[in-house]
């Protein structure tokens, strides 16, 4: 049964399908859309989305960036869209490529190159102008939340003025680096989790906030996040990231130098999206990753001067973290 808050998508689920359905709700993204399995007498299945009123653009970026990817990676087919804020979208079925590498470790390597290629194919994509691409400002603001989080929140200890000075200095100048990077069109999520094998390719949903970036932020989401930390390898990495430069022609020994800047940047705004979680009562699941991720960031600051003042800041204010 579809909850009562869900009528709207009951009513096109109800014109799609004329046979009974089963409705399961399905855990959603960080954002406030919900997600339902609809499952037919014939065990055909598909997605519900339901779009609350503030995510309108959401929904809208979602079915352009779609109507741009379908004809170069494998993306959901749109069953139904009742321009309501509720869609009827095509099902991967329950194993996310996060699930598969976990499961099947000598499947790494392969699906992990499929993966590289479904996000050459992507960085290949010219920028549709659907979101604006990255900016000093965006970048920075991710590195400053990320500082309030673990400090401020988590740690209950505020970086005195010195110490808030050189993780500024260190942010503007990790900032300035990346942006010099090649661009190229970026999912901007491109993790296991928004990543499905399907048939012979990698498949992938939840890209409605595309832009033009740096040339490895997808390559970065894709083998350092979350659901990778416990077992990936910079050998495992360096092959997926020489596959992912051969499609796009581009020399992979500076591929790599460019992926380590990027993936810093990345890898501290994450560390401060776990720590906001866990602030806030969502402990136990990011409470497991924080570690990682904090220990991720230690080992990528060794670009010189800026990374070594914050490296010192960072392991004497996080030590208790990285023990927990």
């Amino acid at each position: 049964m579809f909850p009562s808050d869900a009528a709207g998508l009951e009513a096109l689920a109800r014109r799609t399908y004329p046979a009974p359905l089963a409705v399961e709700a399905v855990a959603g993204d960080v954002g406030r859309r919900r997600y339902f399995r609809l499952t037919l007498p014939d065990n055909r299945t598909a997605v519900g989305v339901v779009y609350p009123v503030e995510e309108e653009d959401s929904r809208l970026r979602w079915v352009a960036a779609r109507t741009l990817l379908e004809s170069r990676v494998r993306v959901p087919a749109l069953i139904a869209d009742d321009g309501l804020g509720n869609q009827i979208v095509e099902d991967f079925g329950r194993q996310d490529l996060a699930a598969l590498l976990a499961g099947a470790p000598r499947a790494r390597a392969d699906w992990l190159g499929r993966a590289a290629d479904t996000a050459a194919a992507i960085a290949e994509t010219p920028d549709p102008g659907i979101n604006s691409p990255f900016d000093a400002a965006l970048f920075r603001r991710e590195l400053d939340l990320a500082r309030e989080a673990v400090f401020d929140l988590l740690l209950e200890a505020p970086l005195p003025a010195a110490e808030r000075a050189v993780h500024d200095s260190w942010a503007d100048a990790l900032v300035n680096e990346v942006l010099g990077h090649p661009t190229a069109l970026c999912h901007r999520d491109y993790h296991g989790n928004n990543l499905f094998p399907a048939g012979d390719v990698v498949a992938v949903i939840d890209f409605q906030d595309l832009r033009s970036g740096p040339d490895s932020y997808d390559l970065a989401s894709l083998l350092w996040e979350r659901t990778t930390l416990a077992w990936m390898s910079e050998e495992a990495a360096r092959g997926v990231v020489a596959r992912f430069a051969s499609r796009r022609r581009v020399d992979p020994d500076a591929l790599v130098r460019r992926l380590r800047r990027v993936l810093l940047q990345r890898a501290w705004k994450v560390c401060g999206t776990f720590a906001r979680a866990i602030f806030r009562g969502k402990g136990d699941l990011y409470r497991r990753y924080l570690p990682g991720e904090l220990d991720l960031v230690g080992r990528l600051l060794r670009g010189g001067e800026e990374d070594g003042r914050f490296g010192a800041i960072l392991k004497a204010r996080c030590g208790a973290l990285l023990l927990s």
